[in-house]
C-alpha cells in the first residue's frame, strides 16, 4: 500500500460486526411499534443501507413514523453495543501503519451509534484523522458523498485513497468516488 496516505474504512461489517447488535435494537423498537422482524429477514433488507432506505417500507401501514423508530433504535443502540466484534486483521493494519498514513472512518451510521460501538475501543476511535457518519451527509452509500467528504477532510484526492468495505452499496460508493477499493469478506 506504499504511496497511498490515506484508508479509509467503513465501520458496519468492515471494521466491526455490528449486524446482532444492529438488528436486536432495531427488533426491538420495530416490536414496539407491532412489525415483527427476524434476523435473517433484516439483514436482506438493511444490511449495508441506511434507515432512511429501509425503514418506510418495514412500517408501511402501521402509521409509525421511520424518524421516531430510528431515533428510539439509537437510543437501545448502547444497550446491544457490548457485543460488537473487532476485525482483528484491520486492527491490526491501523495499529502498524506507515508514518505519514490518514485514517479516516466513513460509516452511514449515525454519530451517535458509531460514538456507543467505539466506546469500549477509545483509542481505536482517536486512530482516525477524520470520522464521517450518515449525520454529515445527505445522500447515502451507494451515492459517494462520504468518501467526497472524507478525503476532502483529509486533503488527499481519491487516487491517493484505499477504500475498505464490505457491502455491495458501500463497494459501489467508493468505485465512485474514484478510489481503489479492497473488499472486506465476512470475518
Amino acid at each position: 500500500m506504499a504511496g497511498h496516505p490515506a484508508l479509509l474504512f467503513d465501520f458496519d461489517g468492515t471494521l466491526a460486526d455490528t449486524a446482532q447488535a444492529n438488528h436486536a435494537a432495531y427488533a426491538q423498537a420495530l416490536r414496539e411499534v407491532g412489525v415483527d422482524i427476524g434476523r435473517e429477514a433484516f439483514d436482506r433488507v438493511a444490511l449495508g443501507r441506511n434507515w432512511r432506505e429501509f425503514l418506510p417500507a418495514l412500517l408501511a401501514g402501521t402509521g409509525a413514523a421511520p424518524q421516531a423508530v430510528a431515533a428510539r433504535k439509537a437510543a437501545l443502540y448502547p444497550e446491544f453495543a457490548g457485543g460488537i466484534r473487532f476485525n482483528p486483521q484491520l486492527l491490526g493494519l491501523i495499529e502498524h501503519r506507515a508514518p505519514g498514513t490518514r485514517l479516516a472512518l466513513v460509516s452511514s451510521a449515525s454519530r451517535r451509534n458509531l460514538h456507543s460501538a467505539l466506546c469500549a475501543r477509545p483509542q481505536l476511535l482517536q486512530a482516525f484523522d477524520v470520522v464521517v457518519s450518515g449525520d454529515d451527509v445527505r445522500a447515502h452509500k451507494p451515492d459517494p458523498e462520504a468518501y467526497v467528504l472524507a478525503a476532502r477532510r483529509l486533503g488527499v484526492s481519491p487516487a491517493q485513497c484505499i477504500v475498505f468495505e464490505d457491502s455491495d452499496a458501500g463497494v459501489c460508493a467508493a468505485s465512485a468516488f474514484g478510489a481503489q477499493v479492497l473488499r472486506v469478506l465476512p470475518w
